[in-house]
């Protein structure tokens, strides 16, 4: 049975591993379980499904790296394992109330001096 500890070493490879294309069957391979059980198991544990908590923390990601780099909006998308601009944009603005464009607009990054 899995236990509290397999879970935080499971939860913390993945945000180790976040900006790695990953998806739930990486996730399954790595944890040794079949995704289906896996899903389960992580629900029942956390509360939270798998695949929403992988998609939260790609989304946190983004967010922080369009506050802080002048990178395409593309570039991070695909980056960050969406399989297009318009299902980045959708989850994005699903998940903070705005477009990706809007967020980097309305962003306030760290200031440099020139």
């Amino acid at each position: 049975m899995m236990n509290g500890s397999f879970f935080d070493d499971l939860i913390h490879w993945i945000d180790t591993h976040i900006e790695n294309r990953l998806n739930l069957d990486m996730v399954a391979d790595r944890a040794g379980y079949s995704k289906w059980h896996l899903q389960r198991m992580f629900k029942e544990h956390t509360g939270h499904a798998l695949g929403e908590y992988i998609r939260t923390k790609k989304l946190e990601k983004s967010a922080c790296r369009l506050t802080h780099s002048d990178e395409p909006i593309l570039a991070v998308a695909i980056s960050m394992g969406f399989d297009s601009q318009q299902s980045f944009n959708r989850s994005f603005k699903r998940q903070y109330g705005m477009a990706p464009g809007t967020w980097r607009r309305n962003a306030s990054p760290v200031q440099t001096m020139h």
